[in-house]
C-alpha cells in the first residue's frame, strides 16, 4: 500500500464514533464521528477521553487521567 493510499485510509475512516444518552438509555442523540482531519486539540494526557470534571479542570489543575 502506497503512502498516499495509507493516508487516504485515515482521512475516510473516523477515529471515533459515539452516541450519547442523557436519560439512562431511554433515548439517544444521533451518532457523531470524529475524523483525523478535524481540528482536534492536542492531548495533554494519555487518558481518553480526557476528564472534564471540576476536580481535574478546576483552578490550577490539569487532567492527569
Amino acid at each position: 500500500m502506497s503512502g498516499k493510499a495509507y493516508a487516504q485510509l485515515f482521512v475516510e475512516r473516523p477515529l471515533m464514533t459515539l452516541r450519547v444518552s442523557r436519560d439512562s438509555g431511554q433515548t439517544w442523540q444521533s451518532e457523531r464521528a470524529v475524523f483525523a482531519t478535524a481540528d482536534l486539540p492536542p492531548l495533554t494526557t494519555t487518558a481518553w477521553p480526557p476528564c472534564q470534571c471540576w476536580r481535574c479542570t478546576g483552578p490550577g489543575r490539569h487532567s492527569s487521567g
